[in-house]
Parts: C-alpha cells; structure tokens; sequence
C-alpha cells in the first residue's frame, strides 16, 4: 500500500505553452547503435526485460549498465544469482575495474522492497536501479507505482522471468504496460518497443543470434537497425 505522503500528493495541471516548454534530461551523446534501438532516452527512463533463460538478457543488461555509468551510478539489486560466482563471470565481459570502479554496487536478496526505500532517500544515492529479477523481489504492482512517485527523477530497470513471449505473472504484466521502453529477449537478440524512438532490433552476440535465428535473419536485423 501507498504512503500517506504519496497519496496526499496534488495533481498537477499546467497549460499547452508551459507542456511544449518542458524540458527534459536526456542521456546525450548516444552511441548510434543503441539510438536504432531506444532513441534518446532520458534520464527517469523505465524499462521491463524479459525472456526465457539462456537468451541474452545478462549479457545485454550489462552492455546496458556499461552505457549508463557515463550519466550516474548503478545500483544492481541482484536478487537471483546475488554476488555469485555466475553473476562475476558475466560482470567481467562487459564492465572492467578501471572504468566501472565506484559507478556500480551491488546488493543480495536482503536488499528488499522497503530497504531499498530507504537507501534511495540518501543523498547522492544511484540514478539508475537494477531489480533482478521482478518475480524473486516479489513487490506488487502498488509498491512499483510507489518507486516511481518516490523517486521519479531515477531510472528503474526490472529484469522479468518469461511466460512464452510474455512476462511472467500478473505485477510483472502491469510493470510492462506501463513502462517506457519494453525489451523482450529472445535468441541474442534484443527487441525494444520504446517511447523515445528507435524500435529497432538489438544485437547482442551475434554468433550466438545467428545459431538461433539464422545468418539471413541476422542480417535483416542488422540491416534494420
């Protein structure tokens, strides 16, 4: 359930000329392969991954987080795997000491849905939050919608199980109609609907897109993006 300080929270209503003069954080300075795929995304973004395991979606979340560390720090809440040996193995293709020191912590299971509360109302606390996944976190849809009334100047990422071509249960269901950018991953390949543009399919490893959908199938991937 909602706080009462969420609850009492006026609505806002502003007029067309102060609504087009808006202005918005974007990350600036994409690099091109990642506009194809998810246009120019700002800096409160919030995105649903899902897909059967053993596709992609580690390998393509860290890509991710090796792109968001230029705009603020990381906080991975690695609810599955925690600080296993798996979950380094994957961390040491993508991210490296040098670079990615101090921009990204990590936290277990024992980071729950009100120790994260807390830890977020720090000062300086991380811009971007990891959730890995929805399902071994647990929270409903009520406590999502809190996170971002609490926090609506931070990105949040959930990583979901799958159901067929779907995520996996009903929070899980809600979460991706309401978020900004939806990933569903399948066979290396990431492929985004997202509200800033781009749209285009993402390749993750192509060797092992390739083994699943085929050379010509890649191709037209590439081709498109």
């Amino acid at each position: 359930m909602m706080s009462e300080a969420v609850k009492r929270k006026k609505p806002k209503v502003i007029g067309l000329k102060q609504f087009f003069q808006k202005k918005y954080a974007s990350l600036t300075n994409m690099p091109e392969h990642l506009r194809r795929s998810f246009g120019e995304l700002v800096m409160n973004f919030s995105m649903i991954i899902w897909g059967q395991s053993g596709n992609g979606k580690s390998n393509f979340l860290y890509q991710l987080i090796a792109f968001l560390v230029s705009y603020g720090n990381v906080l991975y809440i690695s609810l599955e795997e925690g600080t296993e040996k798996s979950a380094q193995l994957t961390a040491l293709r993508h991210l490296n000491e040098e670079t990615h020191s101090g921009k990204i912590l990590f936290a277990d299971h024992e980071m729950n849905f009100e120790e994260a509360k807390l830890y977020l109302r720090r000062k300086k606390s991380p811009q971007f939050i990891v959730i890995d996944s929805l399902q071994y976190w647990g929270i409903t849809y009520s406590q999502y919608q809190e996170l971002k009334e609490l926090f609506p100047k931070k990105s949040f990422i959930f990583v979901s199980h799958a159901k067929g071509k779907n995520p996996d249960g009903a929070t899980a269901q809600k979460i991706r109609y309401d978020v900004g950018i939806k990933v569903h991953v399948n066979g290396f390949v990431a492929f985004p609907i997202c509200r800033y543009g781009g749209n285009r399919p993402y390749i993750i490893w192509e060797d092992g897109a390739i083994s699943v959908h085929g050379r010509k199938k890649v191709n037209q991937y590439k081709k498109a993006a």
